[in-house]
C-alpha cells in the first residue's frame, strides 16, 4: 500500500508543503473537502474513500479520494518525483519531456503510431466541433495542409508544431495562453476558464497553502522561491480513442507536509483539461493523502447532463482505483 502513491504522484502537476504553522487536523482537512464525519477511520484502517465534489460548471466531473499510506511525506515526494507512471499505466503509449523553453526537437517522436492514416485525415478534414479539441486557427493550418494533399508526415509536422506553440503560449501566459477549442461557428469552450474555476473551488488552499493556491491560479507571474517544475506530452489512449497531451508539474517542498497537482492543459481529443490536486499531510505512522481530480468534458453537457455527470464520475473513480491497484502491484513485485 506504501508505494501506492507512485503513479498518483506522476498524474499530479504542482507540489507545495503547507507552512507547518498552517497544517489543519486530518479531521479539518477531511471535512474542508467533503468527506464525511467517519471518514478518517476508514482511511487509517486502510480504505480508499471517496466523496463527489460540486462541479464547477455542466462540462466538470469532480470527485476527491481519501487514503492512509505508511511512509512519511518526504518519501512518497521522492518517488513521485520519478514520473513512473509509464511503466504502470496501460493506457500510456508514448511520453516526453519538454525542454524549459520548448523546441521542435522536444516533439520529434511524437507520431501517430498505428492507423496513421486515419489519424492523419481526421485532422485535414477537422471542422469546428467536438471530434477534435482545436482551435479556429489551427483548423485553418490543417485545412490549409489538406488543400496541399497532405499525408501523414504532413499531419505530424504540423501537430509537432501546434504541440510546440500550445506549449509555449502556456508556458509565459499561463492559463490565459491556452486557445479556446472551436465548438461550431459561434461556440467555443473556454478551457483556461475551466481550469481556473477548478482552481477557485479548492478554496481551502487559498487558507491552507496559499502560496501554491495563487501559483496554481496566476502561473507564471506566481512562481515562489523554490519552485521545482517540469513539462511533459503523452501519447495516451483516452476510452479507446488516441489522444495527445501537455501536461505541467510542479513541486516546492517546505516543511512535513506536501501538496501536488497536475494539470493537463491541453488535450487533442477526448475530454478538455484535468486538473488533479493532491495533499500530503503527516498523521501517526505514515501519510493521510487526499486526492482531488476535476476533468473538463463536453460529453456530459446537454439533455441529460446531470445523469451523464453522474455516471462519468462513477467511471473515473473506478479507474482511479484500478491506476492505484496497479501501482500498488507493480511496487510489490
Amino acid at each position: 500500500m506504501a508505494r501506492i502513491i507512485t503513479s498518483m504522484a506522476v498524474l499530479l502537476v504542482s507540489t507545495w508543503a503547507l507552512p507547518a504553522a498552517a497544517l489543519p487536523t486530518a479531521e479539518e482537512a477531511l471535512a474542508s473537502i467533503g468527506f464525511s464525519a467517519d471518514a478518517k477511520q476508514q482511511v487509517l484502517d486502510g480504505k480508499f474513500v471517496t466523496t463527489d465534489l460540486k462541479p464547477t460548471s455542466e462540462r466538470e466531473l469532480a470527485m476527491a479520494m481519501a487514503f492512509f499510506v505508511s511512509e512519511p511525506p518526504a518519501a512518497l515526494i521522492e518517488e513521485a518525483k520519478k514520473n513512473l507512471v509509464a511503466g504502470i499505466d496501460p493506457d500510456v503509449i508514448a511520453s516526453g519531456a519538454i525542454s524549459a523553453t520548448g523546441s521542435l526537437e522536444d516533439f520529434k517522436v511524437v507520431s501517430f503510431g498505428s492507423d496513421a492514416k486515419k489519424q492523419a485525415k481526421a485532422f485535414l478534414d477537422a471542422k469546428p466541433g467536438e471530434d477534435l479539441n482545436l482551435s479556429t486557427a489551427e483548423i485553418g493550418a490543417f485545412a490549409a495542409l489538406a488543400k496541399q494533399g497532405g499525408d501523414a508526415k504532413t499531419v505530424e509536422d504540423q501537430l509537432r508544431k501546434m504541440l510546440l506553440v500550445r506549449f509555449q503560449a502556456y508556458h509565459s501566459q499561463g492559463l490565459d495562453g491556452i486557445a479556446a477549442y472551436a465548438r461550431s461557428d459561434d461556440k467555443q469552450t473556454d478551457v483556461g476558464g475551466d481550469l481556473r474555476r477548478a482552481v477557485e473551488a479548492t478554496g481551502h488552499l487559498k487558507t491552507n497553502a496559499p502560496n501554491f493556491y495563487d501559483a496554481l491560479l496566476n502561473y507564471p507571474k506566481s512562481r515562489p522561491a523554490g519552485l521545482e517544475e517540469d513539462f511533459n506530452w503523452t501519447h495516451y489512449m483516452a476510452h479507446g480513442t488516441p489522444v495527445f497531451l501537455l501536461s505541467h508539474r510542479i513541486w516546492m517542498p517546505d516543511g512535513d507536509a506536501w501538496v501536488m497537482a497536475n494539470r493537463q492543459f491541453y488535450v487533442t481529443a477526448s475530454y478538455n483539461a484535468v486538473q488533479i490536486v493532491a495533499g500530503f499531510l503527516p498523521v501517526k505512522d505514515g501519510t493521510l493523502v487526499i486526492y482531488m481530480n476535476r476533468t473538463s468534458t463536453d460529453q456530459v453537457t446537454g439533455f441529460g447532463g446531470s445523469t451523464k455527470r453522474a455516471m462519468g464520475t462513477k467511471v473515473m473513480v473506478a479507474q482511479i482505483k484500478d491506476l492505484f491497484e496497479k501501482a500498488k502491484a507493480a511496487a510489490e513485485k
